[in-house]
Parts: C-alpha cells; sequence; structure tokens
C-alpha cells in the first residue's frame, strides 16, 4: 500500500528533539495557533496527505516521496555520526547541509506564499489583457486551437469574471516541487559558503527545541541594516547568520566571515537561541518537555510551562 501522509519536516530529524531519540519515543508539542499543548510521536507532525505527490504520465506517484526517503536514510546516519563523533566536516556536513536546504525551502505555509505570489502575477497580467476589447481579442487569435476556450466567451464575461474575484488560482503541486528544486540549488552554495559553529548543550543547560520552520535567517546586526532591508536577510548576503538546532543536544551557527568550530553552550545561550526559533515558526514547536528555556518580555530566563500558560493551553 502506498503512504498517502508525507512529510516535509523529515522523522529522522524530528526523533532528535524526542525524550527517548527515536521515532517512536514522544515529542512535547505546542501549537500557539491553535492555543493546545499535547505529546505526540514524530509521524503525527510534520506532514500532510500527499505533499511529495505528482502526477504526470509513466511517473510511479511516490517517486519523489520514494527518492527522498532515500537521501533522508542517508541524513540519519549523517545526524547520528555527528552527535557521536562532534565533527562537522565532510560527507558528514555535506549531507546535513543538504538536509537544512531541503527543510528550508519545502512546507505548506511557503508553497502557499508562493501560490499567492505567481496568483499576483497571474492577475495583474490578465488584468492588462482584459483593459481592452482590443487586447482581449489579440490575445485569443494568438492561441493555437486547442488552447482556446472551448466554450464561446465574451470580452464582456471574461471582464465581469475577472472583476467578481470569485475565482481561485491554483498551482500544480509539480510545478510547485520544481520550484523548490531550483529553490535549493540557488541557497546550497550559500549554505556551502559559510563557516559553521557547533553548539552542544547538556542537561545543566538544558534543551534545544525546534519548530515547523527550523532553519533561522537573521541578520546578525539588524539595527545596522537599514529599516527597509531588515525583514528580508537573503543567504547570500554577509552581515547573516544561519541558525539550525540539529537536536536537543546540537546546533549550528553559520556566517560567511565566522569561524569553523564547536563549543559548549550554556543556560543563557540556549535561552537565547531557543527564543529565536519562537519568533520563528508557522504554528508548532517540539521540543523532549515542556519545561524547556526561553527569554521572556523582562530578559529573565523562563520555562516553556510559563509560555503554555500565557497562550492558555
Amino acid at each position: 500500500m502506498t503512504a498517502r501522509h508525507h512529510h516535509f519536516l523529515s522523522q529522522c530529524y524530528l526523533k532528535g528533539f524526542t525524550r527517548g531519540k527515536s521515532k517512536k519515543s514522544r515529542l512535547a508539542v505546542i501549537d500557539l495557533k491553535g492555543k493546545k499543548s499535547f505529546e505526540t510521536t514524530p509521524r503525527n507532525v510534520g506532514g500532510v496527505r500527499d505533499f511529495n505527490r505528482v502526477e504526470i504520465e509513466g511517473v510511479d506517484p511516490n517517486h519523489i516521496e520514494s527518492e527522498l526517503s532515500k537521501f533522508e536514510g542517508l541524513a540519519a546516519t549523517a545526524l547520528k555520526k555527528l552527535k557521536d563523533t562532534l565533527d562537522f566536516s565532510g560527507e558528514t556536513k555535506d549531507i546535513i547541509l543538504n538536509l537544512i536546504g531541503l527543510i528550508a525551502v519545502r512546507s505548506p505555509e511557503r508553497r502557499e506564499h508562493m501560490r499567492q505570489f505567481e496568483a499576483q502575477i497571474a492577475e495583474r497580467i490578465m488584468g492588462m489583457t482584459l483593459d481592452s476589447k482590443e487586447a482581449w481579442e489579440g490575445q485569443i487569435n494568438k492561441l493555437d486551437d486547442d488552447e482556446k476556450p472551448k466554450a464561446k466567451v465574451s470580452y464582456e464575461e471574461a471582464k465581469e469574471f475577472f472583476e467578481s474575484k470569485k475565482y481561485t488560482i491554483k498551482l500544480a503541486r509539480e510545478h510547485q516541487i520544481r520550484m523548490e528544486m531550483v529553490q535549493i540549488d540557488a541557497i546550497l552554495p550559500c549554505l556551502f559558503g559559510r563557516q559553521w559553529m557547533l553548539i552542544t548543550s547538556n542537561d545543566e543547560s538544558g534543551p534545544f527545541i525546534t519548530t515547523d520552520r527550523p532553519m533561522n535567517l537573521s541578520w546578525i546586526k539588524p539595527d545596522d541594516v537599514p529599516p527597509l532591508y531588515r525583514s528580508s536577510p537573503g543567504f547570500g548576503l554577509k552581515g547573516t547568520e544561519v541558525y539550525f538546532p540539529i537536536s536537543q543536544d546540537l546546533a549550528l551557527i553559520g556566517e560567511f566571515d565566522g569561524e569553523d568550530k564547536t563549543i559548549e553552550a550554556n543556560e543563557n545561550l540556549v535561552a537565547v537561541l531557543n527564543s529565536k526559533m519562537l519568533f520563528n515558526l508557522n504554528a508548532q514547536i517540539y521540543a523532549p518537555k515542556f519545561d524547556f528555556k526561553f527569554f521572556g518580555k523582562d530578559n529573565d530566563i523562563l520555562n516553556g510551562k510559563e509560555l503554555l500558560r500565557e497562550i492558555g493551553a
């Protein structure tokens, strides 16, 4: 039987944030949009139905999912090796940076954002086409016979329908998957071009948390950036850093002018990095337990259970 529940957040990644560090271990989840909290296994979060399914003649609908599963097997091995050796180099580094790139560009929210962007472009083009009857008829005449509307649609009818806005512009899933692969190819050189600091935590400092949007790209010194650009750091821009929690015990920070090294985090640094993740999510937070550390509004270190009380979960 073909699996239809596809993960945009790999289970091999999420299991690193469970209490037992396995796919069947419990994961503490805080859903800020739903204002609820619960415990579950990695299988039940970070996925949607048919996310990777393709409908192309002569192609197995599960082809993308199957190929990604093979990569996730390699990623699981690389993540374990990093945990055991703390050596972020060679093949381990190559695979994990590819995993970060994959996670960075693929989510239901990013797909909807892309759909809205392309829909705006399509609407502007349609608006120009319907600017006059001559422009409309000129465009229709350029179409091949098999491209023309099957039903005779007048200029007046088309313009009335367009102005009514009673429609939704959809994108084929296959097109969205292709664009994600294009985006991955674009950002990978920007990830490999950075120096990476590996950060470890321990029982005293507490666990790193992750979210349903785990790749955090930000300015290192936002106050030095013109206000117009502060909300849009780019993967290839100097002065930016990539933060990515690898597991509850490990995290990575990549900078173009940084240094390849490994450090051990204290409680303060863990709280700082966890706070970054709280501002970088779509809906959900994932942690081994609900008592993770983060900074509150008064710059004091708080417990995740206080966040639960604040949102009423």
